[in-house]
């Protein structure tokens, strides 16, 4: 037992005399040189034996060999560092902070000491939240630990970086756009401080000199992933979204392993609308990780708006496996039973969101109330859809109580509900109310001029519209209404005075070249009208409401049938619910003698116009074609009930009359 404690004792020995050998120099440059050769050597003594026992894990009894060391010499910084970093170790921050202060007074160009001491600040700030920030003296003194360090080192880039972040932090965006430049200046072409820079400007919301900065520095270095990707966020943020797209592929081809600047990517495309180029590299994301619940509910709403309900259903149902309480995925299955003519069961699933995202108290935030609106909206347009008016009127009636709105947004919506349900009097009646509570809303003056209008008093519905003119861009709508008015009224020579008016005051507004296409198709001028739905085409390219009109009048007239057919079909995929397009898409399969598409696609449009009497009127065309007369009876039936027009029910305006004829007198034959 003694041989071998004395093997130990010379082993330690042997340690002790390589370490003092070592640290001879180091020390002497620190001050211990200038200590009495005895206190010297016990100093060396008791600070390589503090380092030996802080590297044994044994350290309180290091710091207690620290403090003899300190003892012997008392000004020696090294000593004070060494004994600062053991603190550190231990987590003994407040001591390890005093240490290092210590150590910065012996000597103040000790850079390890101020490193140690933005350790510990940094470490402070990263615990901070929201609910607790960091304090101000926190952050002012790690930025002075920064700035010794700089100034001890200009060639330190981490610390050129962080104290820029914390000038940032503190609100200080100029010192912290001097650091950057300054560090710049020091190391030219540094893709940290160029996207560190760029990164200041977007807090700051000067997006247009981060792009510019970014943009010229990739163009420079091309192959700086970093970079790319901090202009992808600040296209984003710009709201440029195909840009943002092409800044994240070209990061991501740089870095094809990083997944998140292909979601990144994927995310610009889907927010670009290039929901085709987002489909494909959500489905690529999927393969890599196919449980990710955000690509699936993207690639569902991406397959929802392709019209493959199935696919669409598959990846939300996926997507709401993986968040089960995600609003955002419940919502979207709203409109997808929606966009598949499933209204019931939309509204079904619309009630329940309502249900469980209700407050008791109703107190919301600002985004609850905004997202409570949207469901409530939605829940209140499947109700006037299905005909549940009393129902829409009421649920409009809670949104505007939500949301205080003044300019009678939310009163157009029930109004056009007491026009759906057919009733003038009540729209007129709610009009008037609210009117009185909005007087300004320039909104609501001329639904109630287009109102009176259409009860009657025609001339007096344009006087209305004609005091609302204010020598403005805004009296485009004004025309627009007056043209309406007048089509309405088959007043087409006035209608086209205005429309002239229009047309001098804004020839490159595409609304007016589609209201002349329309108005000259009411007067049968067919070439006329696809001029000017042509123009308005060139204006506004693939502009649905135009392609959706221009391809019913080529298919009403059976002619250009495949052309009509492609301009409805692009309309339908634009607004795959609008019944008018869905109508007008059923009728060109009727012209092309493909009853079954077109029953198909007249069968959609009912639900989503469940009171248009020109549906029910086409569908019964291909009920009474294909030999269906009792179904084609009840269809014209209901075409008479629902006809507010009185040339739909005239015999001589009429073609469908004859046929009704026909199927009577089929019945007596049978």
């Amino acid at each position: 037992m003694r041989i071998m404690g004395l093997n130990v004792m010379n082993k330690y020995l042997l340690v002790f005399m390589l370490a003092v050998g070592f640290l001879t120099t180091r020390l002497a440059n620190s001050g211990f040189a200038q200590t009495k050769a005895n206190s010297r050597t016990e100093a060396y003594y008791h600070f390589s034996k503090a380092r030996m026992l802080d590297d044994q894990g044994q350290s309180a009894q290091a710091i207690d060999e620290y403090k003899k060391a300190l003892e012997l010499d008392p000004n020696n910084s090294l000593i004070f560092s060494e004994m600062a970093e053991s603190y550190l170790r231990n987590n003994r921050l407040r001591e390890a902070v005093d240490v290092a202060q210590k150590a910065i007074q012996a000597d103040r160009d000790n850079i390890e000491a101020h490193k140690l001491l933005t350790t510990v600040y940094l470490q402070v700030i990263g615990r901070a939240s929201a609910q607790q920030p960091p304090s101000t003296e926190t952050i002012n003194n790690a930025i002075h630990e920064f700035e010794e360090i700089v100034r001890i080192d200009p060639t330190e880039r981490q610390s050129f970086l962080m104290l820029g972040r914390l000038y940032q932090i503190k609100g200080e965006r100029d010192k912290a756009a001097d650091i950057y430049k300054k560090f710049l200046g020091v190391e030219p072409g540094s893709e940290e401080g160029v996207t560190a820079l760029a990164k200041l400007h977007m807090d700051a919301g000067n997006y247009k000199e981060a792009v510019e900065l970014l943009e010229s520095f990739v163009k420079q270095r091309p192959d700086s992933d970093s970079a790319l990707q901090t202009l992808g966020e600040a296209y984003s943020d710009m709201q440029e979204y195909a840009k943002a797209a092409e800044a994240y592929k070209r990061a991501s081809e740089l870095d094809p392993d990083n997944v998140e600047l292909k979601k990144a990517e994927a995310q610009a495309l889907f927010l670009a609308d290039d929901i085709d180029s987002a489909g494909k590299r959500y489905e690529d994301l999927i393969k890599v990780e196919p449980e990710d619940g955000v690509a699936r509910l993207r690639l569902g709403q991406i397959y929802r708006r392709q019209m493959k309900y199935d696919l669409a259903r598959q990846n939300l149902e996926k997507a709401s496996q993986a968040f089960p309480d995600s609003i955002e995925i419940q919502f979207n299955l709203v409109l997808l039973d929606r966009d598949q003519g499933r209204l019931d069961e939309a509204l079904k699933l619309a009630n329940d969101l309502l249900k469980k995202t209700e407050k008791a108290n109703g107190r919301y935030t600002e985004a609850e109330k905004q997202n409570r609106r949207i469901f409530l909206i939605n829940q209140a347009i499947l109700n006037q859809t299905l005909g549940n008016y009393s129902e829409a009127v009421r649920t409009f009636t809670e949104v505007k109580g939500l949301t205080n709105e003044k300019d009678g947004r939310v009163d157009a919506l029930i109004i056009e509900t007491y026009r759906l349900a057919k009733n003038l009097d009540k729209a007129l009646q709610h009009t008037e109310q609210a009117l009185s509570e909005t007087p300004g809303s320039r909104q609501l003056q001329m639904v109630r001029a287009d109102l009176v209008a259409e009860k009657g008093k025609v001339d007096e519905g344009i006087k209305a519209l004609q005091q609302l003119q204010r020598g403005n861009e805004e009296d485009l709508d004004v025309l627009s209404a007056m043209v309406s008015v007048y089509q309405r009224a088959k007043r087409f020579d006035d209608a086209q005075n205005v429309l002239n008016r229009a047309t001098q005051r804004f020839p490159n507004q595409e609304q007016v070249h589609f209201l002349q296409g329309s108005l000259y198709e009411k007067q049968k001028k067919y070439n006329d009208a696809e001029k000017a739905f042509r123009k308005a085409l060139e204006i506004q390219k693939d502009d649905p409401a135009v392609l959706n009109y221009l391809g019913f009048m080529f298919a009403d007239r059976g002619i250009r049938l495949d052309e009509a057919e492609a301009m409805v079909q692009k309309a339908v995929q634009a607004d795959p619910t609008n019944g008018a397009y869905l109508d007008s898409l059923g009728w060109v399969y009727f012209k092309q003698n493909r009853f079954d598409r077109a029953e198909e696609y007249l069968k959609k449009a009912i639900v989503f116009l469940i009171t248009d009497s020109n549906i029910h009127d086409h569908l019964g065309d291909v009920y009474f074609i294909t030999k269906r007369y009792d179904e084609a009876r009840a269809e014209w039936n209901k075409t008479l009930q629902l006809s507010t027009e009185p040339e739909e029910i005239d015999p001589k305006n009429n073609s469908n009359l004859p046929f009704l004829v026909a199927v009577i007198i089929s019945d007596i034959d049978g």
